[in-house]
């Protein structure tokens, strides 16, 4: 028989009562045989891994489900810049000075016994009551959202008993072959920055990302970074053969996260053979990309999962599923490359500037990290100190934009759609597809130039932003412009007019207001836009401020940004409808239900607060 169609169904004892257990087509119940509310739904997805435990004469064998050959990690020469056997970067000569501390983790015959060294407390009464039992044991460790207030996700565990050896086996086999089937990343190279917000990256990742990558068996390639910029050295040089991962990780904050795209997006220009100060286009690179937030407000993971819970965003690592998320282009406005006379398919293009995932911003917050530099000493409190000051000054800058929107209004910024999973606004603009409210995507290509008109504006501004994302945070929860996608191939212009200073408080209250948008606001306007050109005056004497670019300062004034449709993917789930993150919902898209009378972990099905 298929075993698409074989359904497995038998009885197990969980916690001392006797359930029915079935797995078929991919989704494992179980439900009490006395009471059929005591029910869990989880779908082979969720699932991390499978373990056999055999218990006789006081002794315990664990046997884990592996990946197929193709996924294990095997060693590598060390001239093909990869990593040796025992899981150390090898870099170049050029590129080993400046990575002066590597860890190596997860190596083939570093701790792949029992996973009770999760950080979890009840995960240590569970393996203490297994251990004290005798019998054959099926255990499974599954995801689960917890919280739908706030989007956390954490690992269960359940223990199927069966005295009958041949129930179990047979269990084990169809589970952990369907598991190796999810082509999920099993070898990852991961960049921690140390020194990023709270500077306790490296605790984190030992106390939560380190067991669970051993729970589901992913190898780790761990290089903890020292300086700058040292992400992007180590992506682009050839010394690192990206070939050889399932994926690339960071741990840290947004301005970590913008050193691994660029460098990803730049090896692959070079690896292609493109420009890279001008190239005509910008490839899509092959390796999906997975964040782990350890910054100070972690805008961009915010935005991807509805949270900053690093166990959350370690989950989804491991479960393997990505999307797109655009990335938005910074070019020089300035500086051209004259097109080939002898080719009419080129185009003059600008030289590329920088890429960016979450936000552009010039004037208020441009200053901000303009004049914050001078006092790097301060730590963090530095940027409160320069916005205090910037604030009070109340100062305005004059500037012209061109924006490129619908004629049509198709595109409205303010149309109450927010992105959650499966967000058809995302889905149609990688194909090309109609959307009911927001019309065509980026995917449409030239049918979308031919609807746009370009609307230009001229005053004085507080700030002109170029929201890649709604760039909601803790601290703001809803963001520059709540509304906004992160697949859709589009990027919402926020313009805030030079205004009083009592508006300006009203500016900043709102912004960390749960329910209140600046759009509300008379002095704020918003675009939806695929590109936009902001070009400052001439004169000397006018005062002019620089662009804040994920937090890194960019003097070039006289730019031009175009929206890149989901350039790169990123391991996540998308935040589900209905979540607190969302406006509304759509019920029944939830893909593990979880009861309230879960008969081993019911202590962990709820947070103890941590979601408040």
């Amino acid at each position: 028989m298929d075993k698409d169609h074989e359904v497995l169904l038998n009885a197990f004892v969980i916690a001392k009562k006797r359930y029915r257990v079935i797995y078929n087509t991919g989704i494992l119940v179980w439900e009490e045989e006395s009471s059929k509310k005591a029910k869990v739904t989880v779908p082979i997805t969720d699932v991390l891994s499978v373990i056999l435990s055999k218990h006789a004469n006081g002794r315990q064998s664990l046997k884990r489900s592996k990946p197929p050959a193709s996924a294990r990690s095997k060693p590598h020469d060390a001239h093909d810049g990869s990593l040796d056997s025992d899981r150390i970067p090898v870099l170049s000569s050029s590129l080993s000075s400046t990575t002066t501390n590597t860890l190596a983790t997860n190596s083939q015959s570093e701790n792949r016994g029992s996973p009770d060294e999760l950080s979890d407390r009840h995960e240590h009464s569970f393996y203490d009551s297994i251990r004290s039992a005798s019998g054959n044991y099926l255990i499974i460790h599954y995801a689960t959202l917890v919280c739908t207030k706030t989007c956390r996700w954490r690992v269960k565990s359940v223990a199927l008993h069966n005295t009958e050896q041949r129930i179990v086996d047979n269990w084990y086999t169809r589970l952990s072959a369907d598991l190796r089937d999810q082509n999920r990343p099993k070898n990852l190279l991961l960049f921690l920055n140390p020194y990023g917000g709270k500077k306790n990256a490296l605790s984190l990742y030992e106390r939560y990302a380190k067991p669970l990558f051993r729970l589901a068996e992913v190898d780790i390639n761990l290089i903890i970074t020292q300086r700058a910029q040292q992400i992007f050295d180590i992506v682009t040089s050839k010394s690192i053969a990206l070939e050889s991962y399932d994926g690339l990780v960071c741990c840290g904050g947004d301005g970590t996260v913008a050193e691994l795209f660029n460098g990803l997006v730049n090896r692959t220009m070079t690896d292609l053979g493109l420009d890279v100060k001008h190239p005509p286009y910008l490839p899509k690179p092959n390796i999906p990309i997975g964040v782990i937030p350890a910054g100070s407000t972690d805008t961009v993971a915010y935005c991807l999962n509805g949270t900053t819970d690093i166990k959350t965003s370690i989950i989804h690592i491991i479960l393997g599923q990505h999307s797109g998320l655009d990335i938005a282009a910074v070019y020089d406005a300035s500086t051209v490359k004259e097109a080939d006379p002898t080719d009419r398919s080129t185009k003059p293009r600008p030289q590329l500037l920088k890429l960016y995932a979450s936000v552009l911003s010039y004037g208020y917050l441009g200053d901000i990290a303009y004049d914050s530099e001078k006092y790097r000493w301060m730590g963090p409190k530095r940027y409160e100190y320069s916005g205090f000051k910037k604030f009070m000054r109340n100062r305005g800058y004059n500037g012209e934009i061109v924006v490129h929107v619908d004629r049509n209004g198709k595109h409205d910024p303010d149309d109450g759609v927010r992105c959650v999973e499966k967000c058809s606004r995302c889905y149609g603009s990688v194909f090309g597809l109609p959307d009911g409210n927001t019309g065509n995507g980026s995917g449409s290509g030239s049918a979308s130039q031919q609807t746009s008109e370009a609307i230009v504006i001229n005053g004085k501004f507080l700030m002109v932003n170029g929201a890649n994302i709604s760039c909601s945070c803790e601290r703001s929860p809803q963001g520059f412009s709540p509304f906004c996608h992160v697949g859709d191939g589009m990027l919402d212009l926020v313009i805030v007019r030079h205004t009083s200073f009592f508006n300006n408080l009203r500016l900043l209250l709102t912004m960390t207001s749960k329910r209140k948008k600046i759009s509300d606001l008379p002095f704020v306007e918003i675009y939806r836009t695929k590109e936009f050109r902001f070009t400052a005056p001439q004169a000397e004497s006018v005062g002019v401020s620089r662009w804040n670019c994920d937090g890194e300062v960019m003097i070039e004034t006289n730019i031009i940004v175009e929206s890149n449709c989901q350039l790169v993917n990123v391991f996540r789930r998308g935040i589900m409808a209905g979540t607190g993150q969302t406006a509304g919902g759509r019920p029944g898209e939830q893909s593990t239900t979880t009861s309230d009378a879960l008969p081993i972990d019911d202590k962990g099905s709820s947070c103890f607060g941590l979601c408040k």
